[in-house]
């Protein structure tokens, strides 16, 4: 059984990303910001103490709030406002930063820095856009409705 990982042909910076996702029982994702910050999915439901492994965990950064999960196999929907990091002279001068992250219509993150590219990256270091990607080799998963939204240039 073969698994790949999905990734956007466009690359985004700063942006709203707004999606749901099916999780069936047991079954495992991610959804990559910039192919290199990972916000967990993972059939959570039920849990009383969530950590960063778990649904709407920042992997290697911060534990969500609360359980928003839901069941498994019922669709679920994340909400999540990203800043990319801030570079000058090709000097990285700020850190990544989930401005807002909402599941199921809870608040589950605010501004949460990230100082490095997580675990299961696409490689090539930290940068100042990159691809949306979801995991694909830790059991079946199924997102739709994907709407991506960047601010207006000034």
């Amino acid at each position: 059984r073969s698994s790949v990982d999905i990734f956007t042909e466009q690359a985004f910076g700063d942006c709203t990303v707004s999606l749901e996702v099916m999780v069936p029982k047991g079954s495992n994702s991610g959804i990559y910001m910039m192919g290199n910050y990972e916000v967990q999915v993972l059939d959570s439901y039920g849990k009383k103490t969530v950590g960063a492994g778990d649904i709407g965990g920042i992997y290697g950064a911060a534990a969500p709030k609360v359980n928003a999960s839901k069941k498994p196999g019922e669709w679920q929907e994340f909400i999540s406002e990203f800043q990319s990091p801030r570079f000058t002279d090709g000097k990285k001068v700020a850190n990544a930063v989930f401005k807002k992250v909402t599941l199921n219509k809870q608040v589950i993150h605010e501004n949460v820095e990230v100082k490095g590219a997580g675990g299961g990256n696409l490689g090539g270091g930290e940068k100042a856009t990159g691809p949306l990607m979801f995991q694909g080799d830790h059991g079946p998963v199924a997102y739709r409705n994907i709407r991506i939204s960047v601010p207006e240039s000034k």
